[in-house]
This record gives C-alpha cells, sequence and structure tokens, in this order.
C-alpha cells in the first residue's frame, strides 16, 4: 500500500460508513481530500450481530443478514441521491467489521481510510475491547483518519 506523502492528495480512499453522523461526515470529508481519485464507501454487515440475533431465538442469522443488507442498499441508495455531484463507488460486505475494512483497504490498495467515530457513546464492550474505529487505526497499514 501507498502511504501518502504529506501535502500529496490522496488517490484511492476507502470510507468506513454504518449511516452514522460521523460515518457521513468521514464520506464527506473523503470526498473532499480526494477530489479527483477513487472513493470507496464500505458497510460491512456485521456477522457477529446476527449470530447473537439468532442466538437469542429473535430471527436466524441469514434473515438478519439479509434485512440488513437491504438496508444498506436503501441508505446507500438515498447517499448517492444527497450526493449527486460527487462521484464515489458503494460496497456491502459481510463478517467482522474491523477484520472487513482493512481486508478491503489492503485489496483495494488504498492510500487511506476514513472511519467515523461515535460522539459520547461509551458503551462498556468498547471500554473493554475497543470500537471499530480503534481496531482499524491499530491493525492498518496506511493512514486512518478518524472524524468525530
Amino acid at each position: 500500500m501507498n502511504a501518502p506523502k504529506s501535502g500529496v492528495v490522496p488517490e484511492a480512499v476507502l470510507v468506513a460508513v454504518d449511516f452514522s453522523a460521523g460515518s457521513r461526515r468521514a464520506l464527506e470529508l473523503a470526498l473532499a481530500l480526494c477530489p479527483h481519485g477513487e472513493v470507496t464507501a464500505l458497510h460491512v454487515v456485521d456477522t457477529e450481530f446476527a449470530a447473537q440475533v439468532e442466538s437469542h431465538g429473535v430471527a436466524t442469522s441469514s434473515e438478519v443478514i439479509t434485512k440488513l443488507r437491504a438496508r444498506a442498499g436503501e441508505e446507500f441508495g438515498w447517499l448517492v441521491q444527497e450526493r449527486q455531484a460527487q462521484r464515489f463507488d458503494t460496497m456491502i460486505v459481510e463478517g467482522p467489521p474491523f477484520v472487513e475494512i482493512i481486508k478491503i483497504a489492503k485489496d483495494l490498495e488504498v492510500d487511506m481510510i476514513v472511519v467515523g467515530m461515535h460522539r459520547a457513546q461509551f458503551r462498556v464492550k468498547e471500554l473493554l475491547f475497543g470500537s471499530t474505529a480503534e481496531k482499524v487505526l491499530r491493525a492498518s497499514l496506511c493512514p486512518v483518519l478518524c472524524v468525530p
């Protein structure tokens, strides 16, 4: 992966999108940082979450994944409409979010990952194990920009 040099505009940026306000700000910033390059907005359907739902007997894992994929497709449709003048690719994959973000960044050979962070939402799980953004920051081989 090529790390951008100081003052050089990245040519390829991956934006992790969970459709929160933070991830929308991350997409805006990525589009501004990479106006003529490739921006890919990635949403990861969390298969671990789907398994937890299934373990509680609410729905099967495959039903949850199908619904989450459909919802992500709708959300991306709205994002693309909102940003008609700005071009970016969208991608939906399944798996543990931070693992998939790192894997896709490597596969696409991006110069930078941009990820939104949730403000003032400290959950016990995140305090003990770290947020997705923190895990991406620790595992990435390219620069990571975290957007509050």
